[in-house]
């Protein structure tokens, strides 16, 4: 059995356009041609020809329409069915043609470069077993074999290229969302990561602990950066940050603002649980200092401010702005401590 990530595409309404372009072209060629050079075999053969275009452009529809929405299995079914629905019709006409072969390329091009390698490599083998079926039942077996070799090298070495394309284009595209949602020197989460996490906190109905989201700053890191230079000053954040994240709660996201500036968010978190959680981070950074390489003890200490919602505020910017003010007031009120807003001082 396939797993739900094995027939899912990689992105859900770029598959759904390239689903729908394929068939429409390889629908209105065939209604074409269809109508300049009628097939042979009466009115069924006829009818045939133009039913089938028409399902195709049908399954191409449902996929197109709200693409979100649909059921992995739509997405690994829409080519076999493609591939059944072509061998059929080129049964129905008695065309074993290249011109009637080739559209099997259509369905695999399809599976190839939206979905994943294995749901591609299942349609794959249907289209060559589709090929097989047509060349056998109608052309001479030497001929038969011929094409059926020829068709199927071209399907296996398209799968396969356009499979490891979109392989490495899996892995681009992880590595950027990864650098998108780390720090580079710290580590942390970035402030998107953060606002999304929030977001989602605050509109998490019926949660009474609320959303706390604590705000820090490393006290005088100009001083640091002036007197022992910039690269002391990413060894510092680096250390800081280590410290900051030991012990978090699973759910806490802990993001690098910018400069040395780190917020907290603590999703159901009760005002008096971020406050004690605080004052610990305000203890464990001048608990342990940090020692430079020529043995110098450079001792260090944080400023924070806590905000919390729904007491302090109702949307992310308030509560951002309300912990940026209880910092600003740790900071006047003589550093390495705890502010509160306004309204709790």
């Amino acid at each position: 059995m396939f797993s739900a990530v094995q027939l899912e595409p990689r992105d859900r309404t770029a598959a759904a356009r390239t689903a729908a372009v394929l068939t429409a072209v390889s629908a209105a060629v065939t209604v074409v041609f269809a109508l300049a050079a009628p097939p042979d075999g009466g009115a069924s053969t006829r009818l045939v020809t133009f039913l089938v275009p028409a399902a195709l452009l049908g399954l191409a529809g449902v996929t197109l329409h709200a693409p979100q929405r649909r059921h992995v299995a739509v997405w690994v079914s829409t080519p076999i069915l493609g591939i059944l629905a072509i061998a059929a019709l080129d049964l129905a006409t008695h065309d074993a043609s290249a011109a009637g072969q080739v559209f099997l390329c259509y369905p695999v091009v399809y599976a190839a470069s939206q979905l994943r390698a294995t749901a591609a490599g299942v349609a794959a083998g249907v289209a060559i077993a589709g090929d097989a079926v047509v060349v056998l039942t109608m052309l001479p077996l030497i001929q038969a074999l011929t094409d059926f070799a020829y068709v199927s090298a071209t399907l296996i070495t398209m799968t396969i290229l356009l499979a490891q394309a979109g392989q490495r284009q899996d892995r681009l595209v992880a590595t950027l969302q990864q650098q998108a949602a780390t720090d580079a020197l710290t580590g942390l989460a970035t402030r998107r990561v953060l606002d999304e996490a929030a977001n989602v906190a605050l509109s998490t109905p019926d949660d009474r602990r609320g959303t706390a989201l604590i705000m820090l700053d490393i006290d005088h890191f100009k001083s640091v950066n002036d007197a022992y230079g910039h690269g002391v000053g990413d060894e510092v954040l680096m250390h800081v940050a280590r410290i900051l994240s030991e012990g978090m709660r699973r759910d806490t996201t802990i993001c690098r603002i910018g400069g040395d500036e780190i917020a907290f968010l603590l999703p159901s978190c009760p005002q008096d649980v971020a406050l004690r959680r605080a004052a610990e981070l305000v203890r464990a950074v001048r608990e342990r200092p940090m020692t430079l390489p020529d043995g110098t003890i450079l001792r260090l200490s944080v400023s924070l401010g806590v905000a919390h919602a729904p007491e302090h505020a109702s949307d992310l910017r308030e509560l951002y702005a309300e912990a940026d003010a209880a910092l600003y007031s740790a900071k006047r009120g003589g550093r390495d401590r705890v502010g509160v807003p306004a309204l709790l001082a």
